[in-house]
């Protein structure tokens, strides 16, 4: 069923009914004079400012989203004269005009509400962009920012009630262009085109709040059925976002659902240490429960985000992780030490000229670095004086999650780092393993795996006590990477210093000679630690060759960052 806005004339309404039989082709639309909408990725020559080519072989939904099905996202860009706009301002005029739309069939019936759909509306100027109700704080590399410096880029699902109202739209876009001081540029011609195959574009949508990444769920032509699904998939990412897991929801909303008195509310506490009060106060912001004279019980909107969770929980647990690990990594220190810096003529393109440790398999001789290290001792050559080539790849390397499990990790902090070894699992294209240290023992709680059942019947397991233990868990995560020709990223989170000696008597001696042999194995190394420590860290990571980064509290998002960028290095 096709709708329109409330009040719209005859010949507004077979333009509706004709852009929407053109984007079923799938073909470009221009919508006025300063817009071009459809299903594909549009390009722009710098030198042909007027020629707008839509890459009919490159879906906006599959690039930009990596979504399984073609035709599910429509792509409107709207041009302008060079200039920044905030998207700010082109969000609060676009909620403002959708709002204020009332739909209606043909009939006059009255159609679906509009504000159910405004989260799944992304925006993207040359200032930032993100959700259209989201912060609006994505976006903001300065790649994607000069890819918009002309014009303001809006992705939407694909579904009747948003194509609808695409000229209301445009309408909001272009004012708030005006508005900002900028002209509007008109589009004078529409090209068909194609792209290299296949388009990869996944780095322009990698930081984002969008509702619209990974596979969507029906998109009939029942605009009543894909309303309440999407609905309620907003509804139930909310409320796992407020409570902070998809399951701790899911159990929270099933106690509500049968009504909760305020008392056991007060005993909640959520995965991430937020208060009770934080949790209801924001809830019942969402609408999605409310108060009476009995207690707490669910809204309307809290049955639908309850049905959903009940069916998708594994699906809104994946996303929330995908939604931690894009957080703009503004508050990240700077490490104080970059990574291993290597001598002349140690290093070349195949790698790392390393002496051969126990365990590690024979590679390519580095024959100058070899003549080199022998010097002008006399007679034949040693074993220690051989040097071989082993890879230390920059992009797609294992990770080793080395967890400091003792006492003072309980609580928060414990919590906030098995949240972050779920999102290295989630985000890393290689396989992780999780190392903890604590009392007197070190365990592989998962080895490297991609299976996130495995990482979650490890992190199930570790309960914080004891003391810490460093030294020994450096040497284990040393043979853990004994004989890999590719070496592990490391990545070390501990809130305290060592008090468990291993080879000396000095936890401290210990753990900074532990950390100067992985050096010699060419290990990477990332060490993320709390204020107080400084001093005794910044010597441990000076021996491995490593980065470390001191940062006020152990939080998931914030070591997510981290590792993002270490993996980046």
């Amino acid at each position: 069923m096709i709708y329109f806005p409330k009040g719209a004339c005859p010949g507004q309404q077979r333009a509706i009914e004709r852009l929407h039989n053109l984007l079923n082709e799938p073909v470009p639309v221009r919508v006025g004079e300063t817009a071009v909408v459809s299903t594909k990725v549009h390009v722009q020559d710098p030198a042909i400012p007027h020629k707008v080519t839509a890459i009919m072989n490159a879906d906006a939904g599959q690039v930009f989203y990596h979504r399984n099905t073609p035709g599910e996202i429509i792509h409107i860009d709207v041009f302008h004269s060079e200039g920044k706009i905030a998207p700010e301002k082109v969000a609060r005029s676009l909620i403002n005009a959708l709002y204020h739309t009332e739909l209606e069939d043909i009939h006059g019936g009255p159609g679906p509400s509009l504000k159910l759909f405004v989260p799944y509306i992304d925006i993207q100027t040359a200032a930032g962009g993100g959700r259209l109700d989201g912060s609006l704080a994505h976006g903001r590399e300065q790649g994607v920012r000069q890819a918009h410096i002309t014009h303001v880029h809006l992705t939407m699902l694909n579904v009747h009630v948003l194509l609808s109202c695409i000229f209301v739209i445009v309408g909001a876009v272009e004012s708030a262009i005006q508005d900002a001081g900028l002209e509007l540029r008109k589009v004078g011609h529409v090209a068909l085109g194609s792209g290299n195959t296949p388009m990869d574009l996944g780095d322009y949508q990698t930081v984002s709040d969008s509702f619209l990444r990974g596979p969507g769920g029906n998109l009939g032509t029942d605009a009543s059925s894909s309303t309440a699904w999407y609905r309620a998939e907003a509804l139930a990412k909310q409320a796992a976002h407020v409570v902070g897991t998809a399951h701790d929801a899911l159990d929270l909303l099933e106690a509500m659902s049968t009504g909760m008195h305020p008392e056991e509310l007060t005993r909640f506490r959520g995965p991430k240490g937020k208060k009770p009060g934080e949790i209801r106060r924001a809830l019942s912001k969402s609408e999605l429960i409310q108060l009476d004279r009995h207690g707490y019980k669910l809204t309307a909107q809290g049955e639908l985000a309850l049905d959903y969770l009940r069916r998708h929980a594994a699906e809104i647990e994946a996303y929330l992780r995908r939604l931690l690990w894009s957080l703009p990594a503004t508050s990240i220190p700077a490490p104080e030490r970059t990574a291993t810096v290597l001598k002349p003529g140690n290093a070349r393109s195949r790698g790392y000229a390393l002496p051969k440790a126990r365990g590690d398999l024979v590679t390519q001789l580095a024959v100058a670095e070899t003549i080199i290290a022998k010097g002008t001792a006399k007679g034949p050559l040693k074993p220690e004086h051989l040097r071989f080539w082993y890879t230390r790849q920059k992009k797609s390397r294992p990770v080793v999650l080395l967890l400091d499990a003792s006492a003072s990790m309980a609580g928060r902090r414990m919590a906030a780092a098995k949240e972050f070894a779920r999102h290295l699992l989630v985000t890393s294209k290689e396989k992780v393993c999780v190392v903890i240290f604590q009392d007197s023992r070190v365990e592989v709680i998962c080895d490297f795996t991609r299976n996130p059942r495995k990482l979650e019947a490890g992190l199930s397991r570790i309960q914080a006590e004891g003391l810490t233990p460093l030294a020994k868990g450096l040497e284990t995560v040393g043979e853990l990477c004994r004989g890999k020709m590719i070496k592990p990223l490391v990545l070390c989170v501990t809130d305290g210093i060592p008090t468990v000696p291993y080879r000396t008597l000095s936890p401290i001696e210990d753990a900074i000679s532990a950390a100067r042999n992985l050096a010699k194995q060419g290990i990477r190394i990332g060490c993320i630690g709390l204020q107080p420590n400084r001093s005794f860290l910044r010597e441990m990571m000076g021996a491995a060759r490593g980065s470390l980064y001191i940062v006020d509290e152990l939080e998931a998002s914030t070591m997510a960052a981290i590792a993002r960028k270490e993996q980046k290095e």
